[in-house]
């Protein structure tokens, strides 16, 4: 299996003070997020950055990056299609000694905080039916509405019946 491209800097080639713009695509399988349950990358990473040395071996990166993905949502369960974008990737590295950087994992890490823990295909999203798993997205679907026939309807009266024993109990 082929290793896939990393995002390198190559330092010998910067000079202290001036700023270098990096920009580019990188396969989304050096991000290794795969395993990701809700979100899956559905393309490379794109990034646009620059980076600067500074005065005591120090590397200023700062950037933005942008991934598109296919998600599930966690309303109504359906695939969609998003993009994901981190658009402060801030970080500083000590290069003493390198002469080379490899910014592979800086920009994992940074499109990971980017990323949604809970992703919902829309603000509409009216998720699916806890009776019958319909998607509601669809049309309603054929159960009782509301207050009928609830699973919990059993509980409504526990507060009104918990207090009258508590009465008697006096």
């Amino acid at each position: 299996m082929e290793t896939p491209a990393r995002l390198t800097v190559d330092l010998t080639a910067l000079r202290e003070g001036v700023p270098v713009r990096l920009s580019g695509a990188l396969d989304a399988a050096a991000l290794d997020i795969d395993d990701l349950e809700w979100v899956r990358p559905a393309g490379p990473l794109a990034y646009a950055a620059e980076v600067t040395l500074l005065p005591g071996d120090a590397l200023s990166v700062r950037g933005r990056l942008r991934l598109p993905c296919v998600c599930v949502c966690g309303r109504c369960g359906r695939d969609f299609q998003a993009e994901y974008a981190e658009d402060g990737w801030r970080e500083d590295f000590d290069v003493a000694g390198l002469t080379s950087l490899d910014l592979t994992e800086s920009a994992r890490e940074g499109i990971i905080l980017a990323l949604p823990s809970y992703p919902v295909c829309g603000e509409g999203c009216k998720g699916v039916c806890p009776r019958c798993g319909r998607n509601l997205n669809e049309g309603p679907c054929g159960c009782a509405p509301d207050g009928e026939e609830s699973p919990w309807g059993a509980l409504d009266g526990l507060t009104a019946q918990t207090a009258e024993n508590a009465e008697e109990r006096k």
